[in-house]
């Protein structure tokens, strides 16, 4: 009675479930997985019971044959027969069978705790209770193209249908470039400015024109994370941008606490994120726990989560997997995207959405596409993993296998289980047999009637006020700076043993007429290498850029909130540093010790790197990596060098370009007139003759358009115009860059 309890757990009723003579048991979704291996565990005759789910017969791909169940449409079978297998003896398939068991029991046990816990004490669970509105997605005909150069476009998914119900966990297969990341960023509407897609897309019924970020979460593989950050700071500070001010802050802390319980980060809770330049920090599968984590806060109903596996170890995997399928336990619709899992990890899934070449090979559980497969003559092998088999028989990559002189003979023996057919008579095959499938039809047929079930849609309104993100942004971007060593710190001790350099070059330069066009030098390299080594930062604010850019479209933030938060959070470093630069270069070089001319000097050095660094967010704001930003902005910097006055007089630039509007927009000609009318303005030059030349005059002769009276300060406020006018330009680009988004998803609900 044990034994049939335990096998009876196994089987699960499936709406449009084929029949075939070699898979009598369906796949269960994950928790009766879990139950069913819990089962086995207690009682070892339970074991026979998973048989034939577990263990589908050998088969050879060049010698199968279509064998069609209950409903199915048949397909032309391949040359050969069904080869049955042996019979082995009893006390080899249970060793066997407790290998499988041994290897599976220790991660099930974990999803065990994880489906079943309840969320880890001193916090609000997020997943906990069911959630009061649930989310059913439809898509039908779904197709994208992408508008490659020259006007050539291709399709990268055609005519795809399918759903995603409430607690299910639905994982969209298939081998790279077979249009996965394309379908889940279309159902999430993330999609690039270059592609267009047509179809119909429903939410509870109703046509998505736009998914908001209260009902939606959708988890990049990776970007969105300030290294300097602890785990419980990265999710508290998100928190406060996300949730309303009239939220208790105990109350958020107790959702933080939950959600960090929810993603198994309590021993990780005080630990730095890590990476670029804080060493090794949160290992990677933490860090995409932590991504998923910072999207819970607000408790979506939709879940999309890119690649959440790639890159992982087996445990790490299993790890996300299992707290995605605890989100969907409790009322999540969660979908996934996928290349190739481990058997624990493919137990998870609810469904599958099979693709390849953009197109639909098989759409439902995984034992239904078990069946599929072996149905068209390429069933899987016994013990292998289904997604193993499923990636194996339609990747175009395995055609070379057959090349190496080792497995040669294998596959002309016919022993290799996928054979030597080529991959697109496969891929052809199962698109064709499921296109004539029950499978098909039932999809298409529930997909109608759930569409016609118009269920309530929610739209949330609440969030935090401008003032609190603007305070959040501030204090967590002063917080990055003052934490990452390459942020600010480590161009401090560069600007310092700059400044030693140029100042021991120039040292004490006296007031004799030779040192007149010295002390000019000395300025012009001075204000043009600090600015220069601002390009430092480069690779900090491009990361800066990607979490704004995470949190804009999560509707957490704004342009202005953004541009405002780097620029004050940015300026007790930029004064540091100029006021300690300023103090060794200007008085080893032996300028006048008065304090006035010294804080001149200070703020126009201040103004310089403050439109540096402003000009550094524009360069990483329109570029699309890091190295191609550097040599932009390292080319933007020595056109401003060249035209700045020093290597050639602007005066006798050449009109077009180089004078109007080069030398204008040019910030170092401003600073550089500036600083030396700051300090050739009354100094007196001892020559041979008995009459000193006056500074004004030495001034005159160098720039002969410059006003010695009032021209310091005409010059600084210039520059301070062009500092606020970079930070100006900056709010416009990413302004732009937003209206343009807006626009292109309406022009994508107008398509659809």
């Amino acid at each position: 009675m044990e034994t049939e309890s335990a096998s009876s757990s196994l089987s699960i009723p499936r709406s449009h479930r084929k029949s075939s003579p070699h898979a009598s048991s369906s796949s269960p979704s994950s928790p009766e997985v879990v139950e069913a291996f819990f089962h086995v565990l207690v009682d070892p005759q339970a074991i026979k019971g998973t048989e034939s789910w577990m263990a589908p017969p050998r088969l050879s791909r060049s010698r199968a044959e279509t064998s069609p169940g209950n409903g199915s449409s048949k397909v032309a079978p391949f040359s050969g027969d069904v080869v049955e297998p042996e019979e082995e003896p009893d006390s080899l398939r249970r060793e066997e069978h407790q290998i499988q068991i041994a290897r599976a029991t220790p991660l099930l046990e974990e999803s065990i705790k994880d489906v079943s816990g309840d969320g880890g004490a001193g916090g609000r669970s997020a997943v906990k209770k069911k959630l009061d509105k649930e989310a059913t997605l439809l898509w039908r005909d779904l197709t994208v193209k992408l508008e490659g150069k020259r006007g050539h476009s291709y399709k990268v998914i055609q005519s795809l249908t399918g759903y995603a119900l409430p607690s299910t966990l639905t994982a969209i297969m298939g081998p790279s470039n077979s249009g996965k990341s394309s379908l889940l960023r279309a159902l999430a509407g993330t999609l690039p400015t270059n592609a267009k897609m047509f179809g119909e897309i429903l939410l509870n019924g109703h046509p998505i024109h736009r998914l908001t970020h209260k009902s939606h979460a959708y988890v990049r593989k990776g970007g969105q994370l300030l290294e300097t950050l602890t785990v419980r700071e990265t999710l508290f500070y998100s928190a406060l941008l996300q949730l309303p001010d009239c939220w208790p802050c105990a109350e958020k802390n107790a959702l933080v606490d939950g959600v960090i319980a929810d993603m198994q980060l309590q021993e990780f809770s005080t630990t730095i994120v890590g990476g670029y330049c804080r060493g090794k920090g949160l290992p990677l599968g933490e860090k995409r726990r932590l991504s998923i984590a910072l999207e819970l806060l607000e408790n979506p109903r939709l879940v999309f989560v890119e690649k959440p596996v790639e890159d992982l170890d087996s445990i790490s995997g299993f790890l996300v997997m299992a707290c995605l399928k605890r989100l969907a336990i409790g009322g999540c619709t969660v979908m996934v995207t996928t290349e190739q899992t481990c058997l624990e990890i493919t137990n998870l899934f609810d469904k599958i959405f099979l693709l390849a070449k953009g197109k639909t090979l098989f759409f439902g559980e995984i034992s239904a596409c078990l069946e599929h497969f072996e149905n068209s003559g390429f069933p899987c092998p016994r013990f292998q993993n289904p997604s193993d088999h499923f990636l194996q028989a339609i990747n175009w990559d395995f055609d070379r296998v057959a090349s190496f002189q080792f497995l040669r003979q294998d596959f002309e023996q016919g022993s290799h289980p996928l054979g030597h057919l080529q991959t697109s008579v496969i891929i052809r095959t199962l698109e064709t047999a499921y296109k004539a499938s029950t499978d098909a039809a039932a999809v298409e047929n529930l997909v109608v009637q759930l569409s016609k079930q118009e269920l309530p849609v929610w739209n949330a309104s609440y969030n935090a006020t401008s003032l609190t993100r603007l305070a959040v942004t501030i204090w967590r971007s002063f917080l990055n700076m003052s934490r990452d060593f390459m942020f600010y710190w480590f161009r401090c001790i560069l600007y310092i043993a700059l400044m030693l350099c140029i100042g021991t070059v120039y040292y004490q330069l006296g007031n004799s007429s030779t040192s007149i066009p010295i002390r000019a030098s000395a300025i012009f390299f001075m204000v043009s290498f600090l600015s220069l080594l601002a390009i430092g930062s480069f690779p900090a604010l491009a990361r800066e850029l990607q979490v704004y850019r995470w949190e804009r479209d999560g509707g957490h933030t704004r342009p202005v909130i953004f541009v405002l938060g780097n620029m004050l959070s940015s300026i007790p470093f930029l004064f540091l540093i100029s006021a300690i630069c300023s103090g060794i270069g200007y008085f080893l070089m032996g300028f006048r010790p008065v304090f006035q001319l010294f804080m001149y000097y200070v703020v126009n050095v201040f103004l310089c790197l403050t439109f540096a660094e402003g000009l550094l967010m524009v360069i990483a704001s329109v570029t699309p990596a890091v190295f191609e930003g550097i040599i932009v902005a390292t080319s933007i910097q020595i056109i401003t060098m060249l035209v700045g006055g020093y290597f050639c007089r602007v005066s006798d630039l050449p009109k077009p370009v180089w004078k109007y509007p080069a030398s204008y927009i040019a910030y170092q000609t401003y600073a550089v007139e500036g600083l030396l009318q700051n300090e050739y303005s009354g100094l007196k030059f001892s020559n041979n003759m008995a009459v000193a030349l006056s500074g004004q005059e030495s001034l005159r002769r160098l720039y002969p358009n410059s006003d010695a009276r009032d021209g310091k300060w005409f010059n600084l406020l210039i520059l301070a115009a062009l500092s606020l006018g970079s930070r100006m330009l900056l709010y416009v680009t990413l302004f732009v860059g937003e209206k343009f988004r807006v626009v292109h998803q309406k022009c994508m609900v107008e398509k659809v």
